[in-house]
């Protein structure tokens, strides 16, 4: 994309941000730039670490194993990350999560065998909930039900133009310094965000504040995991992750890189123009459903994005590969946003995070396994079968979507907004 073409695409985006900044504190927008950095440090690796992985010595199933490597750890503290901020705040395990990134991000530059890429990448996995997850739980708190889901979808987008650039400049920087030089640019970058979590008081004291509360109790914990809202969006997001990852991540750059002849450059922007329907998803999307529900949301969502899919296995050409992965980017982007803002306003808000922690144990289950499952449906069956299987389970959700339950929850200012 030239100067122009992102020029006409960001102007848009940048007027939402400004409309929002007279409404929105501060401490939220450093958050979003901090989660900026660190989705665009993650988005320099990512698009071509299923051809990294190859280059080393991974073959088969372990090329799976290295793109699960990072999910493998996350799953296991998603949930636990809701009783960590509970106990300790905000702050000090956001604080931990950029540590830890920047230092498996130092590691991956001396990475020589597909084990040690494997560890590395579980390692980084540790700092993504206490990150993410509890990010989100701060953030939650900060808006009303009217407002939260446009908050959302402006901190998801923000975050996601970072994957936009990182995807797009990916292949060309691995193409110019090599995937060593690739992960060097990873380290300043998550080096800068950690310094801007740091310097600004604004994000320091408020994430403090909000952070003192007693620590969950396991039956509260048991309370969330139980709802049926949150486990109808945890399946969701289970199937959309096995097709982000699974499919998008992992299949997708191998079959374009061996069957299509792509260059890494061209795998990046591919990975790229996803990101690009992503972001204006997250723009969109988030107040759509303030207005006419999530449900509605989700259901376009599950189904735009089975469709898409079964149509990108037909693509052969970098144009029309590239527009509907576009597409599939604003699709299951509806998914996303409506997750967190779903599962969070399913239940009292003392168990937000724990809620929060429910859906991305899912949203981390799908990462995980996904690339592991398509991996092995590709050496058995072909490229084609794992478009029409991440389709069929993105439709094995509708049932279960249709029975997602009215809520309100008590909260001064907030009123009904599931349908």
């Amino acid at each position: 994309m030239d100067a122009e073409g992102w020029g006409g695409f960001l102007t848009p985006l940048i007027r939402v941000i400004r409309m929002s900044l007279g409404r929105y504190p501060s401490s939220y927008y450093i958050l979003c730039a901090t989660a900026f950095l660190m989705m665009l440090s993650i988005s320099m690796i990512n698009p071509i670490l299923s051809i990294y992985a190859k280059s080393i010595g991974a073959t088969g199933v372990w090329i799976g194993y290295a793109v699960s490597g990072y999910w493998i750890t996350r799953v296991l503290l998603e949930i636990p990350s809701g009783y960590i901020s509970s106990k300790y705040g905000y702050y000090r395990p956001m604080l931990a999560a950029m540590v830890i990134t920047l230092v498996g991000n130092v590691l991956l530059v001396f990475i020589k065998t597909p084990v040690q890429l494997v560890l590395v990448r579980a390692m980084k996995g540790i700092g993504g909930p206490l990150f993410f997850a509890i990010a989100m739980t701060f953030m939650m708190n900060l808006f009303d039900a009217e407002g939260r889901g446009t908050a959302m979808g402006v901190f998801q987008g923000i975050e996601f133009i970072g994957t936009i650039i990182g995807s797009g400049i990916s292949g060309y920087t691995i193409d110019v310094l090599g995937f060593k030089g690739g992960f060097v640019v990873a380290v300043g970058l998550s080096a800068l965000a950690l310094v801007l979590l740091v310097v600004p008081k604004g994000l320091r004291v408020a994430a403090v504040a909000e952070g003192t509360r007693q620590p969950l109790k396991v039956g509260e914990i048991f309370e969330a995991l139980t709802n049926r809202n949150v486990m109808i969006m945890a399946l969701a997001t289970l199937a959309e992750f096995i097709m982000s990852t699974g499919l998008i991540m992992t299949v997708v750059p191998l079959y374009a890189q061996e069957g299509l002849g792509f260059s890494l450059t061209e795998i990046g922007f591919i990975m790229g123009a996803r990101s690009i329907g992503f972001v204006i998803a997250m723009f969109t999307m988030g107040s759509i459903s303030d207005r006419i529900g999530r449900k509605p949301v989700l259901l376009f969502g599950l189904v735009g994005t089975a469709i898409m899919t079964v149509i990108m296995s037909f693509m052969v050409s970098f144009y029309t590969i590239a527009g509907i992965i576009c597409v599939i980017g604003f699709t299951s982007g509806a998914i996303w946003i409506i997750g967190p803002v779903l599962s969070s306003e399913s239940v009292r808000p003392e168990l937000r995070g724990a809620a929060i922690g429910a859906y991305r144990t899912f949203f981390d289950l799908g990462s995980l396994v996904g690339p592991i499952l398509m991996t092995i449906v590709m050496d058995g069956y072909g490229v084609t079968a794992c478009f029409y299987l991440a389709s069929a389970l993105l439709l094995l959700n509708l049932p279960t979507t249709m029975m997602i339950r009215r809520t309100s929850i008590p909260e001064a200012g907030s009123g009904e907004v599931l349908h």
